[in-house]
């Protein structure tokens, strides 16, 4: 399975797979997860600038990838413009692929790699403005725990939004804390969910 970078300045560069068994965001979801994302940042006024960063890059600088993989999905908020990007991995293997992947392509100054279960990560790490969660569809315990903690945590910036990734026919919280589901969208198999802060009145 051919997996690449589908925009921005890194747009078509190829990543590589961790050894172990993982379920890698497919690009076609990787797609739509962040025309997602770009659509809420022109939302909050942002725009894409003359250096080539997109609109999500701007709006959301400091990035989390938790379950990363192949780091794919922070990968992608770095080639779009964010300025650092965290990746979050139990998996050695996991984490290898995306120490391989980041530095192919030049992105390892921007990178912070943490061998850790995301709960404990997110505890310990400063707020980010955008948190990616693609976590395996089957250990239900590893969300729940990432979710009690990013909604006990204040591991989000205030105008942060949370992309949380699981199975077409999952039921996504309507809430995780005190973040308020944005919108929902299924794409094939695949189904995801953005979350915030409610807009102050």
């Amino acid at each position: 399975m051919a997996l690449r970078v589908v925009g921005g300045s890194a747009r078509g560069r190829p990543l590589i797979a961790p050894k172990a068994d993982v379920r890698p965001t497919m690009d076609r979801v990787k797609g739509v997860i962040f025309s997602m994302l770009e659509a809420e940042a022109y939302k909050r006024g942002f725009e894409p600038d003359e250096e080539g960063r997109m609109a999500a890059g701007l709006a959301w600088p400091r990035v989390v990838d938790l379950f990363a993989g192949t780091g794919g999905l922070g990968i992608e908020a770095l080639s779009r413009g964010a300025e650092h990007a965290d990746f979050v991995d139990s998996s050695r293997d996991s984490i290898e692929a995306v120490r391989s992947n980041v530095t192919k392509l030049g992105f390892l100054p921007q990178s912070t790699i943490h061998q850790s279960p995301a709960d404990s990560a997110l505890k310990r790490l400063e707020p980010f403005d955008l948190v990616l969660i693609d976590p395996p569809y089957a250990d239900e315990s590893a969300l729940s725990a990432a979710l009690a903690a990013l909604a006990t945590s204040g591991g989000l910036q205030e105008n942060g939004v949370v992309m949380l990734e699981q199975r077409a026919a999952a039921t996504p919280p309507s809430a995780i804390g005190a973040l308020v589901q944005l919108k929902t969208r299924a794409q094939g198999a695949t189904r995801v969910t953005l979350y915030a802060l409610p807009t102050k009145s």
